[in-house]
């Protein structure tokens, strides 16, 4: 986790991280014996490469932010 990014650091990373995944989902249908494995593996691995973005932009808490209060008399 990298913790809070801006938006658009969030948006590429889970761009980059969603297309890994299904191209390595893609690689490893690939090799397999089963013909039709390539597109059940590209849904898979853009499955994985969904979770890992969320995984990867996702701040689990909110941290409260100190808030400056002035008083005027």
């Amino acid at each position: 986790m990298f913790g809070p990014l801006p938006l658009l650091h969030r948006i590429v990373l889970g761009t980059i991280a969603l297309c890994y995944g299904v191209l390595a989902g893609m690689w490893i249908a690939h090799n397999t014996s089963v013909p039709i494995a390539i597109s059940g593996g590209a849904l898979a691995g853009g499955l994985v490469g969904l979770v890992a973005a969320y995984l990867l932009g996702h701040h689990p808490a909110r941290q409260p932010r100190p808030v400056r209060v002035t008083r005027r008399r």
